[in-house]
């Protein structure tokens, strides 16, 4: 069968090659893929990662064989899941039943393909965050499909988003989502903020520092990406002003172990369905495309989530 490929030399690091056929375990459904999305990280691992590898998380399709225990969607259903493996840019892919849910009508194979990753990581980095009800929560990277989705659902969950942009081109979009704006290159523009009660950040790098410093005493900083680099610069004083404030890394595969991605899908799901949830796809291609999107991501030359369809 076809499949997207790690190649580093190729453009956008990616092409579609020859792979063999999954082989489904009893846990686990064979999955025909009409639509998947792309995620930054995984256009990054196809760079650093062995050539010919599988790759790709986010994916929508219909069950083509049931999981042999039983368990999860019978044959014929549209469904929406992730790959563990990081093998679902790919004609076929086996998903466990626990990483996929059955997509409703009312939402798109398009739109449902969006949430595994962004959708999935904005959810759970929020519920991670304390007391949100009326409390101002700083959102980075809110171009990106997870910082798009979490400035919808603090909306949501009552909470009064606030998002960070490097570049006010982008400031209508963010504002559609009900989030304020807050345009600064690196982040400075923060010092003249009132402290937060909670940051979701994407970033990293040398704007942590002063997400660190735009902390409240007894907030709580989720970092779920390093898109801004690995390294940073943190006043040791400003770690002491937090008080009980808490810094959290954050892992999707780890917290999908608290609550299924089968579950968090289904509720993200029915958001979509009463109309409160948009997946922000500003890209979509046939997946014969894909090394011409992933270097759009790479040169960073689009925002929003990108879509290949099958």
């Amino acid at each position: 069968m076809k499949a997207v490929i790690a190649n580093p030399s190729a453009k956008g690091w990616v092409e579609i090659g020859e792979v063999p056929e999954p082989k489904p375990d009893s846990h686990e459904a064979l999955v025909r893929v009409t639509a998947f999305s792309v995620n930054r990280g995984e256009v990054n691992r196809a760079r650093s990662g062995v050539a010919g590898a599988q790759v790709g998380w986010d994916i929508a399709g219909v069950v083509e064989r049931a999981a042999a225990d039983g368990s999860g969607p019978k044959a014929g259903t549209r469904v929406v899941g992730m790959s563990l493996r990081q093998q679902g840019w790919a004609e076929l892919v086996a998903l466990p039943t626990v990483a996929i849910a059955p997509i409703p009508d009312a939402v798109s194979d398009v739109q449902a393909s969006t949430l595994p990753v962004a959708g999935l990581t904005a959810l759970y980095g929020l519920e991670r965050c304390e007391r949100l009800v009326g409390e101002r929560v700083l959102i980075t990277g809110a171009t990106g499909g997870v910082g798009y989705y979490a400035c919808q659902l603090a909306t949501i969950m009552g909470a009064e988003p606030v998002a960070l942009l490097r570049r006010a081109d982008h400031k209508a979009l963010i504002e559609a989502t009900g989030a304020r704006v807050i345009v600064s290159e690196d982040g400075a523009a923060l010092a003249d903020e009132p402290k937060f009660r909670s940051i979701l950040d994407g970033v990293g790098g040398p704007l942590f520092g002063h997400l660190v410093n735009a902390l409240d005493a007894g907030g709580r900083l989720i970092s779920y990406g390093i898109s801004g680099g690995l390294e940073t610069s943190i006043q040791v004083r400003q770690l002491l002003l937090t008080g009980d404030g808490r810094i959290e890394g954050f892992h999707l595969y780890r917290e999908s172990e608290k609550e299924s991605a089968a579950k968090g899908l289904t509720r993200l799901q029915r958001l979509m369905v009463q109309g409160r949830l948009d997946g922000g796809v500003t890209l979509e291609k046939n997946w014969r495309e894909i090394a011409a999107v992933t270097q759009a991501i790479i040169e960073r030359t689009y925002f929003g989530k990108a879509v290949l369809t099958l």
